[in-house]
């Protein structure tokens, strides 16, 4: 777990936060800990620029810039040394020299008083007290006051009003209970925008009417109070001024028009904190914003699983290995002589990448990286092709595991371990291959988020992407190792080929087509370049295997001894061009920051016997889904944009951390020959398993 520590000063324009100093000054002993994440929820959940919601509070993660403290006081970060994953980064962020992990110390440092952790700020910084309604930032209002006094229970900080007398009633501007202290929540509502700027919602102004026709008031900052009741209609929401009696609903915002009221965006990234310049204000349309709602914060990241080095490795391995490791790794070698004391004085976990390597094998490899010699090219490597392209990453990947005879069994640098099982006889009509995966390591990075529009939906643009630092080019990335085991399975590429090709001609495939291009159409981003949602339709054979994928997770979560939650797929499913193979394999794994993703009862359902056992019992259960006739029938027609066909939670969608797809691209018909009528009807990819296993039964 990495703590998560913050600082209770105001979120000051350009101020990096540092909950690590003066702590002996807070008043009351407050602790700096208010919580703990694991590592990959920084990456996927809660990591920079999101909200973090706490028991009584609501964080954010702040930026690079402030992480250097914590590094600082940890001695040093600790580096994810992938060197294919820190040029998939840079393909994105050029600038990026490192993948570190989050900043982390165990339990018992952080006993004796040492504070490491994830620096975050409060925020929103508005907060409403449950007690009175008052309305105020904790940054500007004497009468909030932090409280974080019991060192083994941060979930138990909180803001409180201090000395609250309840509710008003009319005519009066202060309750009548007697005092004492009632807790303090964050106020929900935030205003974004689509460049990925996030800032408070101006209450103060818009209860007097800066929008407008203004209302004078007769203060400068007077205190707000929010009041809320149930409603059918929407949020019913009073922000009113005590020193004026000027009221606004937050419904006025929901409805048409509404967005016309908000100000313009002051280009605020609260978790560096920056503002856009006087000179350079933000053009892009804002939006009202709950806090913690879903489009609030969407993450960009790369993940590549670990590979073994190969048996023999060549210069251009070795140079790709050279040019993905941090520039300043080989700068001080300058000749061969240079390079034997690096070997003996260079960083012990660089240089265990190179162990087994020749020196002159690895002073050519350097030179070659350098631009300074050439290589014979390696015709049994993958190419690469140039520019960000999600198949590159996996391509590697995917000859790794079809060809485990050109790799290291056992590889305990790069934690990978592989063994080839025999296919069960009743699965060789469609099954050519099967590994267990008995050790593997996936290695995940942090590049940046968006908020109210995926990624996907503006086109991949890596300008929409919010920036990590302040300066815009981040000079390392958060990054995560998780260890796990899992099951690789390799189809026949002849039947698969063979499948698809009718599969094209076939009706229910243009129904998905057609769909597939409303959704596009509908859900891209207003301010995105066009989306050709041709280039972003999987093919049939990916349809096909990402279906059995989910339905394997689901019966392989029965017999393995992990939740289907903690199994997650990942699919090598492409047509072959002049450039790339065909593939067309399954990797189901599990994968964890601890052991605790490598304890056999995954790896053991690869057995010959067993996997047979467990394909046999998944087509069985496909065959027959619990809102059937509904679901086997169901294809997008007319104006539906739907993403999948014969799919639904009873038969086939899983956790949205273990589908890399979101439960998008499934459909039962074609992995089975469904009874849905004539009109979409199709044979499934594994019809003549079923037949087979039929056969062997009867």
């Amino acid at each position: 777990m990495s703590q998560v520590v913050a600082d209770e000063s105001a979120g000051v324009a350009g101020v990096v936060a540092n909950p690590f100093g003066e702590l002996e000054a807070i008043p009351g002993k407050n602790h700096s800990r208010v919580g703990s994440v694991r590592p990959s929820a920084l990456l996927y959940t809660s990591g920079i620029g999101a909200t973090v919601d706490m028991p009584h509070i609501a964080v954010m993660p702040q930026g690079l810039d402030a992480w250097e403290i914590a590094y600082s006081k940890q001695g040093g970060p600790q580096l994810v040394l992938v060197p294919r994953l820190l040029d998939a980064v840079r393909k994105v962020l050029p600038r990026v020299e490192e993948l570190r992990q989050p900043p982390w110390l165990p339990e018992k440092a952080y006993e004796s008083g040492t504070p490491i952790g994830i620096p975050t700020r409060v925020f929103p910084q508005w907060l409403r007290c449950t007690g009175c309604d008052l309305l105020a930032p904790v940054s500007e209002s004497p009468k909030f006051e932090f409280v974080n006094t019991s060192r083994h229970r941060p979930d138990k900080a909180q803001f409180v009003h201090k000395s609250c007398k309840g509710r008003p009633k009319k005519g009066q501007r202060q309750g009548t209970l007697d005092a004492r202290d009632r807790l303090a929540v964050p106020a929900r509502y935030l205003i974004a925008c689509t460049d990925g700027h996030l800032d408070e919602f101006p209450y103060v102004e818009w209860v007097h009417g800066a929008d407008g026709e203004p209302v004078k008031c007769k203060v400068a900052k007077p205190e707000m109070r929010m009041m809320e009741w149930r409603s059918n209609l929407g949020p019913q929401v009073k922000i009113s001024c005590a020193a004026c009696d000027a009221s606004r609903n937050i419904a006025e915002l929901t409805r048409a028009g509404g967005e016309d009221m908000l100000p313009d965006c002051r280009g605020r990234h609260p978790h560096l904190p920056t503002y856009a310049p006087a000179d350079s204000p933000c053009q892009a349309d804002v939006r009202l914003m709950l806090l913690g709602a879903a489009n609030q914060w969407f993450p960009a990241s790369v993940s590549v699983l670990v590979l073994p080095a190969r048996k023999h490795v060549t210069a251009i391995d070795v140079a790709e290995t050279v040019k993905g490791l941090p520039a300043a790794t080989f700068a001080d070698v300058q000749t061969i002589d240079d390079l034997l004391g690096w070997r003996k004085f260079g960083p012990k976990d660089i240089r265990s990448l190179f162990e087994g390597i020749a020196d002159d094998a690895l002073w050519n490899g350097i030179e070659v990286a350098r631009g300074h010699a050439t290589a014979a090219a390696n015709t049994d490597a993958p190419t690469t092709p140039s520019g960000f392209d999600p198949i590159s990453l996996l391509e590697p990947e995917w000859d790794t595991l079809v060809h485990p005879e050109d790799f290291e069994r056992e590889d305990r640098r790069a934690g990978f371990r592989v063994r080839a099982v025999d296919v069960a006889s009743a699965l060789q009509p469609v099954l050519s291959d099967v590994v267990a995966v008995e050790r593997v390591k996936k290695a995940n990075a942090f590049i940046g988020f968006t908020r109210i529009d995926a990624l996907d939906r503006v086109g991949d643009a890596s300008n929409r992407i919010a920036p990590l630092v302040q300066s815009g080019n981040p000079k390392w990335v958060p990054a995560t190792e998780d260890r796990g085991e899992g099951v690789f399975l390799r189809f026949d590429e002849a039947v698969i080929r063979a499948w698809e090709d009718d599969v094209l001609d076939s009706d229910v495939w243009k129904a998905h087509l057609a769909a597939h291009e409303r959704n596009v159409g509908r859900r891209q981003s207003r301010t995105a370049e066009k989306i050709d949602a041709a280039d972003r339709m999987p093919p049939p054979r990916y349809w096909a295997m990402h279906t059995m994928s989910h339905l394997l997770i689901r019966e392989m979560a029965m017999s393995s001894g992990y939740g289907s939650a903690s199994l997650s797929e990942r699919l090598y499913a492409w047509r072959g061009t002049e450039d790339r193979e065909a593939a067309a394999g399954i990797l189901i794994a599990t994968t964890s920051p601890d052991s605790e993703g490598t304890l056999g009862g995954l790896v053991d359902l690869a057995r010959t016997d067993r996997l047979e056992k467990v394909f046999r019992d998944a087509l069985r259960r496909a065959e027959r889904c619990s809102s059937d006739p509904i679901c086997a029938h169901r294809v997008p027609s007319g104006q539906e944009d739907f993403l999948h066909g014969a799919a639904c939670h009873f038969c086939l969608f899983v956790s949205e951390t273990s589908c890399e797809k979101a439960n998008r691209f499934l459909d039962r018909r074609f992995a089975l020959t469904l009874n849905a009528g004539p009109e979409y009807a199709v044979n499934g990819l594994f019809h003549s398993v079923v037949a087979t296993i039929r056969e062997q039964v009867e």
